[in-house]
């Protein structure tokens, strides 16, 4: 599957599931795509799901470790509902397509 297919498939599960469960701002970071600063949302990591169904957590698991490879974490732009690698240095990053 190709990374723009992956970051689709995965902006869908976020969007369905109204993820993250946790709804806290990072602010100060900007969101790469439209440039707000007080809408990013730090997701989930893969394991502390609980709300969902185990194939939707599987699901995530899944798509959560094609993106992770080289960004510390990832959020979402509850704004323009982009997703977004965040690095160790507080610094929100476009994924590769």
């Amino acid at each position: 599957m190709k990374t723009s297919d992956v970051i689709e498939k995965f902006r869908q599960v976020i969007i369905y599931h109204g993820l993250p469960q946790t709804d806290m701002a990072l602010y100060g970071i900007t969101c790469p795509y439209c440039g707000k600063s007080d809408r990013l949302r730090k997701l989930d990591p893969p394991g502390s799901l609980t709300s969902l169904p185990d194939r939707d957590v599987s699901l995530y698991e899944d798509l959560y470790g094609r993106l992770v490879d080289t960004e510390a974490s990832l959020g979402v732009c509850k704004f323009c509902l982009n997703i977004v690698g965040l690095a160790q240095n507080g610094v929100a990053r476009p994924l590769q397509t």
